[in-house]
């Protein structure tokens, strides 16, 4: 009896794996192909190699099968509740290792390897850049998650690599020469509380760590590169902060679902000195223009929408632009000089704000141009250029940095 109640178990599955896949490739199925065959394109150089080409041939398809897969969003879900009631620690839904912090903040630990090799190559391309063309390169650290030890339970910490990673960078890039401001510092010189610098919902941080992070970075660029950007301009006793309560519903809220994670307020923060700002930000070839304060051109109020019937938003931290989006703001009342930001999603908000502190802040997300780090600053000319960039960028950066 067991044998064929096994058997019956075993071609349900497969039915229902045949039907994922069939019901998929009738959904989907053009996207994949198109993705497989044409855009996957998008990411190879002039010249790649027939490895290049296979290798973002495979990446398309793992992305497809990832984010298009037939019924994934209600897989993740039963998978997240099942392993809510079997009361397990450490939630793996897609591929994370998600553990709740003892804020009651959800985290996704780093246990994965990585590789310095980048990291020393944008050193040394920091190097070459001053030598050859005297400009000055700085790192912004975003750090992202456990911003006190005692937040991650105790049992788990010696299996995450996040703070041993990050000192390694930081302190590597610093003894090279690079203006290095690490958002751990920021934290603890704004005397933050953990809530006001993490997300419970979302792998990211808070508007208001990245705006204190931003501060900190002009600081030390002034101190260590002599840029005289308006210091002023970032601190926090000088934004208004508004506050939607209970609004975002992260990632990892996504992930796990809203009966397992509380929602995030959103904190919108925007000068409440006057500002006249040119902006300009492009993705995907699409231009938008716009003229004004800082809180109607760099802050886009649209992303604070909720999601169709749902009572929160997912889109509410991208309230300083679309990470893949190109920007460029002129601020004719800050000092005379042009920063060239690499940003990834956490970079943005700090990109968003040193446009208060400089005449024109240009920012770029490499992920949205096949255009390597050098040929992006011949482009800019900047006086500074700016890696803001957070632990999973870093670990799997993998972009061209120069010829």
């Amino acid at each position: 009896m067991r044998k064929w109640m096994n058997r019956i178990l075993a071609m349900l599955f497969l039915l229902f794996i045949a039907v994922m896949f069939l019901v998929t490739m009738v959904k989907e199925g053009e996207l994949y192909a198109y993705g497989f065959f044409k855009s996957y394109k998008s990411k190879l150089t002039e010249d790649a190699t027939l490895f290049d080409d296979l290798r973002a041939r495979i990446s398309k398809l793992e992305y497809n099968t990832r984010e298009r897969l037939f019924l994934k969003d209600e897989m993740r879900l039963l998978n997240a509740r099942f392993q809510k009631l079997i009361g397990k620690d450490v939630y793996d839904v897609g591929g994370k290792d998600t553990i709740r912090l003892t804020n009651g903040a959800f985290y996704d630990m780093f246990t994965q390897e990585s590789t310095d090799e980048k990291m020393l190559e944008l050193i040394d391309f920091s190097k070459k850049l001053k030598a050859d063309k005297n400009i000055d390169t700085a790192f912004v650290y975003c750090h992202c998650g456990v911003y006190e030890e005692n937040l991650l339970p105790e049992k788990y910490r010696v299996m995450d690599g996040n703070n041993a990673f990050a000192d390694r960078v930081t302190e590597t890039m610093a003894a090279s020469g690079i203006s290095v401001t690490d958002s751990r510092d920021a934290y603890v010189r704004a005397n933050l509380a953990p809530d006001q610098a993490i997300m419970y919902s979302d792998i990211h941080w808070t508007h208001r760590m990245a705006l204190e992070t931003a501060y900190d970075a002009v600081i030390n660029m002034n101190k260590d590169l002599g840029l005289n950007l308006d210091e002023t301009a970032l601190l926090y006793d000088r934004f208004t902060d508004e506050v939607h309560e209970k609004l975002l519903l992260g990632e990892i809220g996504v992930r796990l679902g809203e009966n397992i994670v509380p929602k995030d307020d959103v904190h919108v923060l925007y000068p409440n000195y006057e500002t006249d700002l040119i902006y300009k930000s492009e993705k995907d070839g699409v231009i938008t223009e716009r003229a004004g304060a800082f809180e109607e051109t760099v802050v886009e109020r649209d992303k604070l929408s909720l999601d169709g019937e749902n009572d929160y938003s997912i889109t509410a931290y991208y309230v300083y632009g679309d990470y893949l989006a190109t920007l460029q703001v002129v601020n004719e009342n800050a000092p005379d000089k042009r920063v060239l930001v690499f940003k990834d999603s956490y970079g943005t908000p700090v990109s968003a704000f040193l446009t208060l502190a400089a005449r024109e802040v240009v920012s770029v997300d490499l992920r949205s141009t096949t255009l390597s780090i050098e040929e992006v600053v011949n482009q800019v000319n900047p006086d500074v250029v700016v890696f803001a960039y957070s632990q999973q960028m870093l670990r799997k950066f993998d972009y061209e940095i120069a010829e």
